[in-house]
């Protein structure tokens, strides 16, 4: 565990020397539409292994 808390330590550290802003490309509701989309994707696949 801590090699691993390291290593995102080291990686957070390199990649805030020169931070970029992230710019969202779709909208909040295009986002939230494939988030739904998935949702049920994911709990139908979720039920047929259950059954």
């Amino acid at each position: 565990m801590p090699d691993l808390v390291a290593a995102i330590d080291e990686y957070v550290a390199h990649h805030n020397t020169k931070p970029k802003p992230f710019i969202w490309t779709k909208s909040a509701a295009d986002i939230l539409q494939k988030v739904t989309r998935a949702n049920v994707c994911l709990s139908s696949k979720k039920n047929e292994t259950l059954h």
